[in-house]
């Protein structure tokens, strides 16, 4: 399998927007892993979501739209930013968490 340059730059681009949404997370305050267990868990961290929205980010705005600003480097890092933001500021707002009753 032949690995293109621009395939590269991609795969470069979504590493530099999960590891900017991690250390802007971090700086935000938000916890590296949500509280134990984890998987009955709510709590927002910088592993989950944030990386995953990243990811998301990502993917939507290279599929839709070229940069060639340092071949999109720059937005993968604006997107790592906003991501961890977003997530600590207005992802409860937007997703608010279950009421935790059984239904």
């Amino acid at each position: 399998m032949i690995i293109h340059a621009n395939e590269m730059y991609i795969i470069l681009n979504y590493v530099l927007a999960i590891i900017f949404a991690i250390v802007v997370g971090l700086i935000v305050k938000l916890p590296l892993l949500p509280e134990k267990p984890m998987r009955d868990s709510w709590t927002l961290s910088a592993i989950f979501p944030t990386a995953i929205i990243a990811l998301g980010f990502s993917a939507i705005i290279f599929k839709l739209v070229i940069f060639d600003l340092y071949s999109g480097m720059v937005v993968a890092v604006i997107i790592g930013i906003f991501s961890a933001l977003f997530t600590k500021f207005l992802f409860g707002r937007i997703f608010p968490k279950p009421d935790g009753g059984i239904s």
